[in-house]
């Protein structure tokens, strides 16, 4: 029986419960893994690495919280090892998350959402970002952002509480939204949701499963109406 793969993104602070030994590489040896796993670095020079997509092309696009960077790692796809890391941008206020859709790079700040046009062509030089929209909250505590694209076409970005325990202050605070790729007709899809760091629709049914980094850490689902 073959061995199923599990690569690993690693990154200077993960917090994850291993060390990492003297060269910043994480000691993989210390994980136990299931019967049949096993478990490789695939990429170690992209500092502060949280949430990732992969383009149609292969290439690996990688934001991050902390470091204000984005990164790019072409030839992702089918490959055992990354290649070299590009930084796309630097100096953006917690560029956690990132999606791809016709070509362009989408990239959420805090309190807004920045296009990188034909990005797949332009590694090496990368364009000035578009700014989708700037309407979001600037609160940094729960602030960050996972961003994903939904079988309908719309671009969903979750809004978290500002707060451990509180009443949201805005009417944006504890949702998921949805736009139009261009940033217009920004709805709420979803209330009630402290901070979501992840969703995903199931194939074939479009339902929308997302984790909530809240008080009980429940998922639920929802069905795009449109």
């Amino acid at each position: 029986m073959l061995a199923r793969r599990v690569t690993l993104l690693t990154f200077a602070g993960l917090g994850l419960a291993f060390a990492a030994s003297g060269a910043g590489r994480v000691s993989v040896d210390r994980i136990t893994l299931p019967s049949g796993f096993a478990l490789e670095v695939f990429a170690d020079d992209v500092p502060g690495a949280r949430s990732m997509t992969l383009s149609p092309a292969g290439t690996l696009y990688v934001g991050t919280r902390d470091k204000g960077a984005v990164y790019a790692i072409p030839g992702a796809a089918g490959s055992t090892r990354a290649g070299k890391a590009r930084i796309l941008a630097r100096g953006l206020n917690s560029p956690n998350g990132v999606a791809v859709r016709d070509g362009a790079l989408y990239v959420a700040e805090i309190s807004r959402i920045l296009r990188f046009d034909d990005i797949e062509a332009r590694l090496e030089r990368p364009p000035t970002p578009v700014v989708v929209t700037d309407r979001y909250p600037r609160d940094r505590h729960h602030g960050w952002k996972f961003i994903a694209f939904g079988p309908d076409g719309w671009l969903y970005v979750p809004v978290g509480a500002p707060c451990n325990v509180c009443v949201p202050p805005g009417p944006l605070h504890e949702t998921i939204t949805r736009m139009k790729p261009d940033g217009s007709a920004i709805e709420v899809f979803a209330r009630g949701v402290r901070n979501s760091v992840g969703f995903d629709w199931r194939p074939g049914s479009h339902d929308l499963w997302f984790t909530d980094n809240g008080e009980t850490g429940w998922a639920t689902t929802g069905r795009p109406t449109s």
